[in-house]
């Protein structure tokens, strides 16, 4: 039997926080929704009708202008929960969401999510927390991109992913490719492959087929940091 809605809720740390009635009406209206690779979740000026939520996979949040550059805020990983802000404003979405890899993706309606904000206290200080983290992360992408070299990027954007508030499932051991890392630094493969020899060389990760292994996080968050 496949697991139901509310099991699939119960792996999320907001979820388990709220009233039984509260999760009664999250669960109901909730969608649980498949995405090939590389396919649009959300799409930059469209209405935020969706807090959006990775229960398998890996998205990222990126701009793209009209001649096809992009930049890439953030990757969010499996547990991750982004797009609360355009939700919360009931505004055109201002960036897009795209699957990185074939990702199984939760939906909470806005509705939904408005009814929470204004009857769950516990839900409020998630996503208030959120909020706060997630403006920090983004200033730091901001930093990376404009003053740090690529290896260093490279290892920042790594490092992101072990968010303990925003990623609270990531595992040390990072199911993802060389090609996934340059989807979400905006680097080549080739480049990515390099950097990644670099930070192999002092031992912060291990490379291995389709995964990497972080060794040392701390040494990841404070490669190529001595610069700023």
């Amino acid at each position: 039997m496949a697991p139901s809605m509310e099991q699939h809720l119960q792996q999320h740390d907001w979820f388990t926080a709220l009233s039984p009635e509260h999760r009664k009406r999250a669960a109901a209206t909730t969608q649980l929704a498949r995405f090939a690779a590389d396919s649009f979740i959300a799409r930059r000026g469209e209405p935020s009708e969706y807090w959006v939520g990775v229960h398998e996979g890996l998205i990222k949040l990126a701009v793209y202008n009209v001649d096809g550059r992009s930049s890439t805020l953030s990757g969010v990983p499996e547990g991750g929960w982004c797009g609360e802000g355009s939700v919360i404003k009931r505004e055109a979405r201002r960036y897009d969401v795209i699957a990185v890899r074939a990702s199984q993706i939760l939906l909470v309606p806005a509705d939904t999510f408005h009814r929470l904000m204004a009857e769950s206290l516990p839900f409020n200080s998630f996503v208030i927390r959120q909020l706060n983290e997630r403006m920090g992360q983004f200033i730091a992408t901001v930093q990376n991109e404009r003053l740090l070299d690529v290896d260093a990027r490279v290892a920042q954007a790594i490092a992101q992913l072990f968010h303990p508030m925003l990623y609270p499932r990531t595992s040390p051991v990072l199911e993802l490719s060389q090609e996934e890392i340059g989807l979400l630094t905006g680097l080549s493969r080739q480049r990515v492959n390099q950097a990644m020899r670099r930070l192999a060389e002092p031992g912060l990760v291990e490379i291995s087929y389709q995964s990497i292994r972080v060794v040392d996080l701390d040494g990841l968050r404070a490669f190529g940091m001595a610069s700023l």
